[in-house]
């Protein structure tokens, strides 16, 4: 799972290489003008985000309409209905009751995919929030100051990077209590390095820059040039960033849950509900197929999200 962390590194501007522009400075290009939906598609990167944003909410909809899309409660047991199939197999039972059938012990798996995707959300978000802070904080000190400093908190950056983070993660669940608090705390370690790593390489491109020798000139402070005119320019790479992390902290934790150290039952989390369908897979394939399915369809609209995000918001990419 570290790796699927990792990986959001991949595709992101990199460090130094951050979406810039002066600030106050007049909107030209293709950026110009209020933006609407037809000149969104017609632009490069926009039907992706357009795509991505739908599928998205769709999804999120869906799991915050979840007690009324679904009549049953998510520990609801039902013996006489275990093991009934989808709607379209007929061979195992299916029906419009359950339309995308029950697990082991006749829970409806609907009702537990919609109210485990909320749950999913509400801790990759919370976790997504305190990794964007700390990061974010992190690389915007080490870029303005530089010195010591940062030399001690890249190389911190670099212990974690170097080590598998889910052994860890894996080691301090198994050593304090399972609980929402030590999730969230997980989720929000896991990401806070590449917030980090690209909001320094963005600073530290951005102090080179004549607004900054200005301001320095007239007697600004380091604080003051950081937040008041750099940090307004790194915030488009930290929302690629963003986006691009939310989908891989939602498999982290869907991971953390298939491995029994996550949301503990009978509370629905995704990765639980795979891990109740290992043992069935041959005889019942959509216990662990369809919550699988719902981990896919989520994180692929985030992705299309991040990647139509980068496109829109890369002036280099606009010219291509």
């Amino acid at each position: 799972m570290s790796g699927g962390v990792a990986a959001a590194e991949g595709p992101l501007l990199g460090a130094g290489q951050g979406v810039t522009g002066v600030p106050g400075g007049p909107s030209t290009g293709p950026t110009a003008g209020r933006p609407t939906f037809r000149g969104l598609r017609s632009r490069r990167g926009g039907a992706t985000l357009l795509a991505g944003l739908v599928l998205f909410a769709l999804v999120l909809a869906a799991s915050l309409a979840a007690p009324l899309l679904t009549p049953y409660e998510p520990s609801r047991n039902d013996l006489r209905a275990r093991m009934h199939g989808p709607v379209w197999d007929g061979a195992h039972q299916g029906g419009w009751d359950h339309p995308l059938g029950t697990d082991a012990l006749g829970r409806d798996l609907f009702s537990r995919i919609l109210y485990g995707i909320r749950i999913s959300l509400a801790l990759a978000g919370a976790g997504l929030l305190l990794s964007l802070s700390l990061g974010v904080t992190v690389g915007l000190v080490s870029g303005l100051f530089g010195g010591w400093f940062d030399l001690a908190l890249m190389r911190l950056v670099d212990l974690q990077l170097a080590f598998p983070y889910v052994v860890l993660a894996m080691a301090i669940v198994t050593a304090t209590r399972t609980s929402i608090p030590v999730l969230v705390l997980l989720l929000g370690l896991a990401g806070w390095v590449y917030f980090a790593r690209v909001v320094r390489g963005s600073v530290l491109q951005e102090m080179q820059k004549d607004y900054v020798k200005a301001a320095q000139v007239f007697g600004a402070s380091r604080w003051r040039i950081g937040l008041r005119y750099v940090f307004p320019n790194v915030l488009p790479s930290v929302a690629v960033i963003a986006t691009l992390q939310l989908p891989a902290l939602i498999i982290f934790e869907a991971t953390l849950s298939f491995l029994g150290l996550g949301i503990q039952p009978p509370t629905p989390s995704l990765g639980g509900m795979m891990l109740d369908g290992v043992q069935y897979i041959a005889s019942a394939w959509w216990v662990i197929t369809l919550p699988g399915a719902a981990v896919l369809l989520t994180t692929l609209g985030l992705n299309l999200v991040s990647d139509g995000l980068r496109q829109l918001l890369d002036p280099r990419l606009q010219t291509v």
